[in-house]
């Protein structure tokens, strides 16, 4: 497996910025994700400039800066296929992503029966459930979401079959969807790569798919997504904003895109990140 310093390797003398936000973009055309934690280990540069760095390329509009990184703007046709790095993706406003989960947790009841879609935001909402110590019964397709919640002797865990998406630990395919369709679960706790105007999208058609599939599973779909998904669109749609009962996000959401939220006949939840 690569790694960032694979990607990115240092140099004996000092880039110049030209030459360092160069090599930033080309980790983005690759990873489609990045953190400060990573180009400091792979540039050797100060926090403080790489900043600078990332607030340079999204003025250019290059870059989408995120707390802690930053994503490739989906400027290019080919980049609406890609997903971030899964190593990239969990360093990325993990703290925003923790308070989301927190809040989808705190909302479950007991003894419900509920889905946990593959993703960062919707693992930090199994590892909350979990400690909440109440008794759940749980289906999911995430190979690290079911580890989390069988911890809990509470928590009866269903795992969903089919086939390992490469590089992940999320379960894919035709034999999922028609588990999934025997399926009716109270609640569905929904991942995406980005949310646009009323659009929810992912990277896949085979992962849109299986999203589809869970939300026909359930009675109610919450979307947990930080602030940063609200982006432009991915490559395939899974629904729109008025196929979900409430979207979860954090403080980060920009004014405009809440009273636009505000105003559709869904419930919205903004949590601040501790």
């Amino acid at each position: 497996m690569s790694t960032t310093s694979d990607s990115l390797a240092t140099m004996d003398s000092p880039l110049l910025p030209a030459q360092r936000r160069h090599r930033i973009v080309d980790f983005l055309r690759v990873h489609g994700a990045v953190t400060i934690g990573q180009l400091e280990q792979a540039l050797g540069a100060s926090i403080s400039t790489l900043r600078r760095d990332l607030d340079a390329l999204a003025a250019e509009g290059v870059v989408d800066r995120t707390h802690g990184g930053a994503l490739l703007r989906q400027q290019a046709p080919e980049y609406a296929t890609f997903e971030p790095d899964p190593v990239a993706a969990a360093e990325l406003s993990p703290r925003e992503k923790a308070a989301i989960g927190e809040a989808a947790a705190e909302a479950l009841e007991p003894r419900q029966s509920v889905i946990f879609d593959s993703g960062t935001t919707v693992l930090e909402a199994a590892r909350a459930a979990v400690r909440r110590q109440i008794p759940l019964t749980a289906v999911t397709n995430d190979l690290v979401i079911a580890q989390v919640l069988g911890k809990s002797p509470l928590v009866q865990v269903h795992m969903l079959g089919g086939m390992l998406r490469p590089g992940s630990t999320t379960i894919l395919g035709q034999t999922l969807v028609d588990q999934a369709s025997s399926l009716r679960a109270d609640v569905l706790l929904l991942g995406a790569h980005a949310v646009t105007d009323d659009v929810i999208s992912e990277t896949s058609a085979e992962l849109a798919g299986v999203k589809r599939a869970l939300m026909k599973a359930a009675n109610a779909t919450r979307l947990l997504v930080d602030s940063s998904k609200f982006r432009p669109r991915a490559f395939m749609q899974i629904a729109s904003l008025g196929d979900v009962a409430e979207v979860i996000t954090d403080s980060g959401l920009p004014a405009a895109e809440e009273e636009r939220l505000r105003a559709l006949h869904l419930k919205l939840t903004v949590v601040k990140a501790r």
